[in-house]
């Protein structure tokens, strides 16, 4: 008897064969990726600017008031906007208490 193997897309790929859990949304749309501590999700908030986007994601993603931000890699401030498929990242900054 022939033994054969599975690649790793059929061992954890969906019934459908849709991808896996871990791949990131084909159709990105309005989506960007917004990180804060432990939470890390694809949100609807392009087209919206960094100081809106903590304001309305403040308590559910535990935002910091006066962290850093950091967009795709880059330092921003809180009138910078958001476009699809960039990163935006909520730092608390260390050393501080609270």
């Amino acid at each position: 008897m022939r033994e054969q193997t599975r690649s790793l897309n059929e061992a954890f790929s969906s019934a459908g064969g849709l991808g896996t859990i871990f791949d990131e949304p084909a159709d990105t749309g309005r989506l960007a990726r917004v990180t804060s501590g432990f939470h890390n999700e694809w949100l609807p908030v392009s087209g919206s600017t960094v100081g809106e986007i903590r304001a309305r994601f403040r308590h559910r993603l535990d935002i910091d008031p006066r962290g850093v931000v950091i967009l795709d890699g880059h330092e921003v401030n809180d009138d910078t906007m958001v476009q699809p498929g960039q990163v935006l990242t909520f730092l608390h900054k260390a050393g501080s208490k609270g």
